[in-house]
């Protein structure tokens, strides 16, 4: 049973778990089997589309990055120069790391807010949900450092708003949660909603408002904006591009689309898992209808409903979005999960531990399923008509086959380069590569690709063009750019004996003009 004011031996981890935990034993647990599975996992699945974008723009270190603040990158790309090493676990370390971090954090804002318990339910409970516990917890994408350092500007924020045992608050935590919020935006804009979400809290409920009068909370604010300098002298000097392109992702078509509404919000239960999500909504709509009268709980429906009521909301216009904008609100809904969980179970509740069971089951199981069909494809095979629109586990496969092929071929060498149709086949072929093959995204949408290298500088050289095979060919989309193009057939990626996919090889001579469009 968890500790706090209750006897620690009793009905609620005994009857949903058979063994008896303190609650810093039990997230001690979670962290250690956490890191333990996340490094195995990290070692043994292929980087996903974002993941080889990410490590293979990173080799160019830069003030931010088309897509996003620089600091996810800043964490592979250094890690990599540090070991000399670009493997799948060793890119992915510090993320899981972060994660670890953030379960931790997690556990000690639950327990500040409603007691050890809740803290640790809070915790074991965000362990359980995929968009947190995998692509948060283990991927190289900006939302393990964006999780963390919200989780630890909230931490913060507890600490001087709610002190707990009587004393006076001290103002410096604001300086704490200043410093968490400026390194959570060079993670993420998305964490612009922590700052609203902190000052609508403040403006609605009468015992804090007083802080509004205070230097501290402007302090911490100007320390954030100060960490976020970076990020808008890059876009000031490169046009704005990131805000532009974020921007413009969610640019509304006319009229109210609710299958888009619908869409997102099956997104949102998936990536969640429903039987956590529902709970994670009820209680963030009963928060908001109670309003500032449980300031504790105010304090984090406040945070949280800025990215979930904005990105639902949105879809609206036509664009379900991605089901992981909205996680960081449901992250901040898992203290009042935690809290809920633990007061059933302090009042005898059986069936919320055959919950808690049943869902850490289904989680693993999920997860078996899915890496080990990430890895070999078994699931594609058994029930091909799951997959008639393409198998998203294509997506986590390295292409490890393109490297030595064209090294064979002799197609590598000075005074050539690696040319691709699309960023995520960039993202994909540079990464296949290693560092020391220049690859050139001739698309119109080539990201932060279009930022590493000067395409005038490869004028006059010979490309190898890599394209996934399909309607398009290359060879004449991208003739005109080169004197003589070639067409060298085909070649295999595989997924363990079977082949996966195929992309088409060109060798063009005499690169002779910088890409224009007129491809995406």
């Amino acid at each position: 049973m968890l500790g706090g004011d209750v006897p620690r031996r009793g009905p609620a981890l005994g009857r949903c778990a058979r063994v008896s935990w303190r609650p810093t034993q039990l997230v001690v647990v979670v962290v250690v089997v956490g890191v333990a599975a996340r490094t195995l996992l990290a070692g043994t699945i292929g980087l996903g589309v974002d993941e080889s974008y990410a490590v293979s723009v990173a080799r160019t270190l830069s003030w931010s990055y088309f897509d996003h603040p620089p600091l996810s990158f800043w964490l592979a790309g250094g890690v990599a120069r540090l070991t000399g090493s670009e493997r799948s676990v060793v890119v992915r370390l510090p993320f899981i790391l972060l994660f670890a971090g953030s379960t931790w954090i997690m556990y000690r804002t639950g327990a500040r807010l409603f007691g050890a318990r809740a803290g640790a339910y809070a915790a074991w409970l965000l362990n359980l949900s995929p968009v947190f516990s995998i692509s948060t917890g283990g991927w190289v994408l900006p939302d393990g450092p964006l999780m963390f350092f919200m989780l630890a500007a909230v931490y913060c924020m507890t600490r001087v708003l709610f002190p707990g045992d009587g004393s006076a608050p001290r103002a410096g935590w604001w300086l704490g949660a200043g410093l968490c919020g400026g390194f959570a935006l060079l993670s993420k804009y998305h964490a612009i909603f922590l700052a609203a979400g902190a000052l609508l809290f403040l403006l609605t409920t009468a015992e804090h408002r007083a802080w509004l009068r205070r230097p501290e909370p402007y302090a911490g604010a100007v320390l954030a904006l100060a960490l976020f300098l970076p990020v808008m002298i890059w876009n000031w000097q490169h046009g704005w591009v990131s805000f532009r392109f974020q921007g413009g992702r969610g640019v509304p078509v006319p009229g109210l689309h609710l299958r888009s509404l619908m869409q997102c919000i099956a997104g949102q239960a998936g990536y969640v898992l429903p039987w956590i999500w529902l709970p994670l909504v009820w209680l963030l709509v009963r928060g908001l209808w109670t309003g500032s009268r449980e300031s504790k709980q105010w304090l984090l429906c406040c945070i949280a409903a800025g990215p979930i009521g904005v990105f639902t909301l949105a879809s609206l216009g036509g664009n379900p979005g991605l089901p992981h904008w909205e996680a960081p609100g449901y992250l901040l809904v898992f203290p009042l999960l935690g809290a809920s969980v633990a007061s059933r179970l302090g009042r005898g509740e059986v069936a919320v531990g055959r919950w808690l069971n049943a869902s850490a089951v289904a989680f693993v199981l999920l997860v078996v399923v899915a890496a080990t069909h990430v890895a070999t494809g078994w699931v594609a095979r058994v029930a091909p008509a799951l997959f008639t629109r393409g198998d998203p586990g294509l997506e986590a496969l390295d292409w490890r086959d393109l490297g030595p092929e064209l090294r064979t071929r002799g197609l590598l060498g000075p005074h050539r380069f690696v040319a691709a149709t699309s960023w995520i086949d960039a993202g994909k072929i540079a990464y296949a590569l290693g560092p020391g093959v220049p690859v050139l995204c001739l698309c119109a949408a080539p990201h932060h690709f279009a930022f590493m290298y000067d395409q005038t500088e490869f004028l006059g050289q010979s490309a190898v063009l890599i394209q996934r095979t399909g309607p398009a060919n290359a060879g004449t989309v991208y003739s005109s750019y080169f004197q003589t193009m070639q067409d060298l057939g085909t070649l295999p990626i595989r997924r363990g004996e079977q082949t996966a996919l195929e992309v088409g090889l060109y060798f063009g001579r005499g690169f002779r003009r910088p890409f224009a469009g007129g491809t995406q």
